[in-house]
């Protein structure tokens, strides 16, 4: 078990309140802690872009969830520009209105790919409470502290009673040494590279994609639902299962060799949070149009926050992303 985020969220814009956390995260030495990260508010309308990279520290072990704007802010537009000045700064767009769609389909459309993994569209009614970036906002009344926890290979291994337990047992530590409130734990199974959730899929109910893995899905969510209840740990955020495509390998597998495509990734978000997560897919507006109105319907039936995370590419058929490697792009028919 590893603490995927360690996630403070800092309810204003000040500066010295924002370096005095920076520093604090900078002082945690714990092999357990994967990332530390800020998440700040949602964005208040008569603040400017650029004056809010001018709040934030240079960190080189803290990243920043700083942005988060609705969809029809024209301030939407400058997102981009700001990313690109720092590789620690996240950003997401909050699409609770149809008429939006095609303006944002076209957003999305015009972004570079290492750009578009640190922008997500959320589709939900408000902006979300989690330490995954890049839609976690710090939209809550005081100043807290909040988990994720990367646990496939221990839920393989049965261990997940234990792992969700020592999670909140951390959660619990370092909002007491921060003196902050603390959240809980968002207890979505996600993975990195090896530790693949695709895999936990597949031993439940057979290869990618195949009849069976919307239900396998549905059942892994309820198991790790009911544990949270047993331990007394609180779930926030998405709390589901995640299939990220780029942080996968299996995923990556299947979807290089063909046997998961689009639509079958998109019938998967049925039951899991953020099915569309850090998908290549070629440019295309129309698509990313269509593919946008599905969510928004999926999402309104769901009730549950739905996050998306579209990498644009030039239907090569593979983009190679510095943190990320190789990654092939997902047919779409």
């Amino acid at each position: 078990m590893k603490i995927r985020a360690l996630a403070i969220f800092v309810t204003n814009f000040d500066k010295s309140r924002i370096d005095y956390y920076v520093q604090r995260l900078n002082e945690i030495k714990d092999e357990k802690i994967w990332t530390k990260r800020i998440a700040l508010p949602p964005t208040p309308k008569d603040l400017p872009l650029d004056k809010i990279t001018e709040l934030l520290p240079n960190s080189r072990d803290v990243i920043f969830s700083a942005i988060h704007l609705r969809s029809n802010d024209k301030r939407v537009k400058d997102i981009s520009n700001i990313l690109q000045t720092s590789k620690s700064l996240y950003a997401s767009i909050l699409l609770s209105k149809v008429e939006d769609s095609k303006e944002i389909a076209n957003f999305i459309y015009s972004l570079e790919p290492e750009i578009a993994t640190r922008i997500a569209v959320l589709i939900y009614d408000d902006f979300l409470l989690t330490p995954y970036f890049p839609v976690g906002s710090a939209n809550t009344i005081a100043d807290s502290l909040a988990i994720s926890v990367l646990y496939a290979k221990d839920y393989l291994e049965g261990k997940i009673n234990k792992s969700i337990a020592e999670a909140n047992e951390f959660g619990i530590k370092y909002s007491k040494q921060l003196q902050l409130r603390y959240l809980g734990i968002d207890i979505s199974l996600s993975p990195w590279m090896n530790e693949s959730v695709a895999e936990i899929i597949e031993n439940k109910s057979g290869k990618l994609f195949s009849h069976g893995n919307t239900y396998a899905v549905f059942q892994i969510n309820r198991e790790i639902f009911n544990i949270a209840w047993q331990l007394k740990v609180t779930p926030i955020g998405f709390s589901e299962t995640m299939l990220p495509i780029a942080e996968d390998l299996i995923l990556m597998k299947r979807v290089e060799e063909g046997s998961l495509k689009l639509p079958n990734l998109q019938q998967l978000t049925f039951a899991c949070v953020a099915g569309l997560d850090m998908v290549p897919i070629p440019r295309d507006k129309d698509l990313y149009y269509n593919i946008l109105l599905d969510s928004i319907a999926i999402q309104f039936n769901k009730r549950r926050p739905y996050g998306i995370r579209i990498i644009p590419t030039t239907g090569s058929g593979y983009i190679f992303i510095n943190d990320y490697g190789k990654i092939p792009e997902i047919k779409t028919i």
